[in-house]
């Protein structure tokens, strides 16, 4: 992990939110903020829930593990993943790695590669299927409504969303593809993907990649015949324990909203995580840093009294789900990396 990784993860949100400072923020109308019980409430809830995502995370590799690792090792492969996830762009993600730091935990390479598969398989269907069910149900209107001010330039508005909705619906169908092509290849038929990726090895400038497709076929391989040692309650469990963390981080944002007293519904404040996720698959920062504090600006600025606002939910919202990530991974990271080099040496 190279220390560059961590400065952009850490200052390229940061860098958006003054820029927004410096362009709308009013000290004046942060008077309309009030320090309430119902704002410590929301801020406590949001670092609950922040809790409880993690726990699910954490027990989900306790599943998938077969339970041949602790609570504490599972937590520090949790904390490693999503740390990567943090200091790497969104499409790249932390999942590739899964199976390093299980492998490295003392977890044999089948069942690691089955886990971080089983892990990827859980994620996608969850997003996917969800995600869908909510284009259907809710209205375009709820869904991909800006704040009034972008509402009151009626051709802009009108951009933004039909733009939100093609690349949200866009997100949707790839997501769906690559969960169904995951439970093929891990299910059913390990070795298509080989027989593929082989072929593509015929044409000349993609040769020198013969070993690894080779390599990629026989791991598919033994993480499918680890997956088919499982039984339906496993699966149920799975999803289960994904559904939860899931809802967890999504609804860490309507603990925020809620502190500042919002009259609007938390139940769209809540599903409108989803969109802001599904979209920041195709940002290139790392952890979406940046975007996704723009984003929150532009999509829940109508619940809330003014900008100046607005970007103090933002940055409590990124404060409490992703800075931690990078500081935990900073205190966990240097330890694991010399733990694993004295047990090589």
């Amino acid at each position: 992990m190279k220390k560059w990784h961590l400065w952009a993860a850490a200052s390229i949100g940061i860098v958006v939110v003054v820029g927004m400072m410096v362009r709308e923020f009013d000290v004046d109308a942060l008077r309309e903020m009030e320090l309430s019980p119902a704002f410590f409430l929301g801020i406590g809830s949001a670092v609950v829930l922040f809790v409880l995502q993690n726990l699910m995370l954490t027990l989900r590799f306790q599943l998938l593990t077969g339970r041949r690792i602790t609570l504490l090792q599972s937590f520090r492969v949790n904390v490693l993943c999503e740390f990567t996830s943090a200091v790497t762009p969104s499409v790249v993600g932390g999942s590739g790695l899964t199976f390093i730091y299980l492998n490295r935990e003392g977890v044999t390479m089948g069942r690691s590669l089955f886990s971080m598969f089983g892990s990827l398989l859980a994620d996608e269907a969850f997003l996917a299927v969800s995600s869908l069910v909510l284009y259907l149900m809710v209205p375009s209107g709820v869904l991909f409504c800006f704040s009034d001010e972008l509402q009151s330039m009626d051709v802009v508005s009108e951009w933004l969303k039909g733009g939100m909705q093609v690349l949200f619906l866009g997100c949707i169908v790839a997501v769906a593809v690559w969960t169904i092509a995951l439970y093929w290849l891990l299910l059913h038929s390990p070795h298509s993907l080989g027989w593929v990726l082989k072929w593509c090895c015929k044409v000349s400038f993609l040769r020198r990649f013969r070993q690894r497709v080779k390599k990629l076929s026989e791991d598919m391989v033994v993480a499918s015949a680890e997956s088919k040692q499982e039984g339906c309650t496993f699966w149920v469990r799975l999803m289960t324990y994904t559904s939860l963390a899931w809802m967890s981080r999504f609804a860490i944002v309507v603990a925020i909203i809620y502190a500042f007293r919002t009259p609007g519904s938390l139940l769209v404040v809540w599903i409108r995580q989803w969109v802001i996720w599904m979209v920041s698959i195709l940002i290139p920062t790392p952890g979406g840093s940046g975007v996704a504090e723009l984003m929150f600006r532009l999509y829940y600025s109508d619940f809330l009294p003014n900008a100046s606002v607005a970007i103090v939910a933002a940055l409590l919202w990124r404060a409490i789900f992703y800075y931690p990530y990078l500081i935990m991974g900073l205190m966990v990271l240097p330890k694991w990396m010399e733990r694993n080099k004295a047990a090589k040496g």
